[in-house]
């Protein structure tokens, strides 16, 4: 297969959400706990979220097309039916979705991976975003972000100190381990080389 039908097939294949309004809960069958997973990548913390919380819902959003595709295709393989892939930037997804008040977790893994600050106006976790997440979560859920890159989550913090919907879950905003047992590939990475990340958790009031 060449190139151009690969990303032709990545492109047709990768699932994406309906046009429109459109309901979370409706993407998985159950009444579990429904999560999201922003930027999961080659998906190692969808995989491992799916198994450490069979009983939850889990819906997750992947911007690359190719890597949207081949997890969707990895999940239905391994006949994992708690969780769903959509293709997309999280911003346009998410204003489009509901119900309001129904996500019991969210986890950002490593955005806005550009470190220099003429790239701030890219930064996917913005006010858009935060306005979007705060409509969706229950009060009491947890928001995780985490980051390699000390700038950003200087950012992330200071920008959550400043939304009244979220209050952090620690006096510093850091929190030492990551709260869902779900790594992303880029944080199993960063350990294995013992890099430090910088990971913020906080609560939806």
């Amino acid at each position: 297969m060449s190139d151009s039908d690969l990303r032709r097939l990545y492109r047709e294949g990768a699932p994406r959400a309906k046009e429109g309004r459109f309901s979370l809960e409706d993407l998985i069958a159950g009444s579990g706990e429904l999560e999201l997973d922003i930027g999961f990548g080659r998906g190692l913390s969808l995989f491992e979220r799916a198994a450490a919380a069979p009983q939850n819902r889990i819906v997750g959003i992947e911007v690359k097309t190719k890597l949207a595709f081949l997890v969707n295709e990895r999940l239905r393989k391994l006949e994992i039916h708690n969780v769903a892939v959509l293709c997309g930037d999280a911003r346009e997804i998410l204003k489009r979705a509901e119900p309001d008040g129904s996500v019991r977790r969210v986890a950002l893994h490593f955005p806005d991976p550009w470190w220099k600050k003429r790239h701030d106006k890219r930064r996917v976790i913005g006010e858009a975003l935060i306005a979007e997440l705060s409509r969706l979560m229950m009060p009491g859920a947890e928001l995780f972000i985490q980051t390699d890159v000390e700038h950003r989550a200087e950012q992330y913090l200071a920008q959550l100190i400043e939304v009244p919907t979220f209050s952090l879950a620690s006096e510093g905003g850091y929190v030492e381990q990551n709260p869902f047992d779900a790594r992303s590939n880029r944080e199993k990475r960063a350990i294995e080389d013992g890099l430090p990340v910088w990971r913020i958790l906080a609560t939806r009031s």
